[in-house]
């Protein structure tokens, strides 16, 4: 860049994601994990990129097979957990990454999903506080679809 001058770090490369859904900032601001959208349009699978890598490098963390569900990112309020979480009409589950060591990490699933129940996970540190919530009918037909507040959306 011609002319550039300043006295912080230079500009970071140009590195262009599409279909991006969700994204946190991990490593220490060297890595963006982030969800991408499948043909139709849904945020199926979760990947890491290194910053200043080529897209075509970035790694896999998790593909979302079951068709309604939909996946989310969000890091913990502690900073300490990134967080993968996979949702649909009536249930959730999440896996976990440590957010200062994502790339090399798996991602470690918290509880299976079971219908009729949603839940969320909060970092308090040292532990994981887990939010659940079970709908009336759990597991059953067409009943109380309100979960109530978990979502996707962390804080």
């Amino acid at each position: 860049v011609g002319g550039w001058q300043s006295s912080g770090p230079p500009p970071l490369p140009a590195s262009t994601l599409r279909g991006v859904d969700s994204l946190e900032w991990v490593d220490g601001g060297e890595a963006l994990a982030y969800t991408a959208r499948d043909g139709r349009g849904r945020p199926a699978r979760a990947l890491l990129h290194t910053i200043g890598s080529h897209h075509t490098e970035d790694v896999l963390l998790v593909e979302e097979e079951e068709e309604s569900c939909s996946l989310c990112l969000s890091t913990t309020k502690d900073g300490a957990w990134l967080a993968i979480s996979s949702h649909s009409r009536d249930s959730s589950e999440v896996r976990l990454l440590p957010a200062t060591e994502a790339r090399g990490a798996t991602p470690r699933l918290v509880a299976p999903r079971e219908a009729g129940v949603h839940y969320f996970v909060e970092g308090l540190a040292p532990s994981c506080l887990l939010l659940i919530s079970r709908s009336a009918r759990a597991g059953g037909g067409s009943g109380g679809g309100g979960s109530g507040g978990g979502g996707s959306g962390g804080g």
